[in-house]
């Protein structure tokens, strides 16, 4: 299976070559796959550094009482946001959602794991409750990158997110923008940000948050305005 899918990859790299030096090493980073080799404290996060470096910027700059995450996996970012708080002397939570409960997940006190489907109206509304009182809201969406799911996740979740914050939508640089695109993914993130943003003008694209030129979350900080 892993076999097949690297042949998919270097096929469709061949079919549609990166269109410039920063989608050049973006493909080359990606394809790398040393993003699912990095860690946190000796936990595995699963994402590009830049944007982890973002997040501490974004922590900074709005001091959140809650980061809502849909998709925990192995629980390493849900980790990062805790540290983070730590770090900068926040009464912050980290409210996480996943379907599976994978073994070994991370024990901080701040972090509230929630099973289920993020998409689930009791589940939403379980977030919704765990969340209630809290000024400053974050939403991180990483579960399931397909356009259809992450959509409903973001006319459910961007509800919950306070004015001047962020609803972030990772991995929108799937499905050719600029990695797995012809023999990729299909329709996902990115395709599900350019139907709910028409739809939804008090939120923008912050293209100030993808400061570092490679971000796996393309026109994905999208800052609540009003």
């Amino acid at each position: 299976m892993n076999f097949f899918r690297i042949i998919k990859a270097r096929i469709s790299r061949f079919l549609n070559p990166p269109k410039n030096i920063e989608d050049e090493f973006h493909s080359k980073y990606y394809y790398s796959k040393i993003w699912a080799n990095t860690y946190f404290m000796g936990k595995n996060v699963f994402k590009c550094p830049n944007d982890l470096w973002t997040y501490q910027e974004i922590f900074w700059d709005l001091k959140p009482d809650v980061i809502i995450e849909c998709g925990t996996f192995k629980g390493g970012s849900a980790h990062y946001y805790a540290k983070l708080f730590d770090i900068m002397d926040l009464d912050g939570i980290v409210i996480t959602i996943d379907v599976y409960a994978m073994p070994d997940l991370p024990k901080p006190d701040r972090i509230v794991y929630v099973s289920g489907s993020s998409i689930s109206p009791e589940i939403f509304e379980k977030v919704k409750e765990l969340a209630k009182g809290r000024k400053k809201v974050i939403v991180v969406l990483d579960s399931d990158h397909s356009k259809e799911h992450v959509l409903k996740e973001m006319e459910l979740y961007h509800t919950l997110v306070s004015k001047d914050s962020y609803l972030i939508v990772e991995d929108s640089n799937l499905n050719g923008h600029p990695v797995h695109s012809g023999w990729g993914t299909g329709p996902g993130p990115m395709e599900a940000i350019n139907e709910f943003l028409p739809n939804h003008p008090e939120f923008e694209i912050d293209k100030t948050r993808e400061k570092f030129l490679m971000s796996f979350n393309p026109n994905g900080y999208l800052k609540k305005i009003k």
